[in-house]
């Protein structure tokens, strides 16, 4: 479903959105934002992306935020950016994931040093496979690889 937002006010008021009383804005953008919001929280109860992923409240927020800031600086939002500029996000953010799992269970082995060299590689080998799939739970299209090769 595609909604199109009327501007919310005059043009001489768009530079100070974000000061506007509420009387200033433009009814029928109220109703449109009304009736998308409905959609978002009751009619469309799974938010899906075409390559098969379920958007959550953070990742909505990205697009979201994607397309505002395209079409304040004044240029056409497309999606296929807004989707890239998600994946980046949300790549960063699984490697930290991924990191802190790692980091983690690491810092749980120190307790029980001293230990063998073979005993350390082997908790190194299972946290890095723990840290891997916690990776690819959280991230999104990295096709090349590049953001797990960031983690290894």
């Amino acid at each position: 479903k595609c909604f199109t937002f009327p501007f919310p006010t005059i043009s001489e008021n768009m530079s100070r959105l974000e000061s506007l009383n509420y009387a200033d804005i433009s009814s029928e953008f109220l109703k449109t934002t009304d009736k998308f919001c409905k959609f978002v929280f009751y009619d469309n109860n799974m938010k899906m992306m075409k390559y098969g992923r379920t958007v959550n409240g953070r990742g909505l927020g990205h697009l979201a935020k994607t397309y505002v800031d395209t079409i304040s600086s004044g240029s056409v939002p497309c999606l296929e950016n807004a989707v890239i500029a998600m994946a980046v996000i949300e790549n960063e953010a699984a490697v930290k994931v991924g990191l802190q799992v790692y980091q983690s269970g690491m810092e749980k082995l120190k307790d029980s040093f001293p230990l063998e060299l073979k005993a350390v590689y082997s908790e190194h080998q299972h946290l890095n496979g723990t840290a891997t799939q916690a990776f690819m739970k959280c991230s999104f299209r990295d096709t090349d690889g590049k953001y797990l090769e960031s983690l290894e």
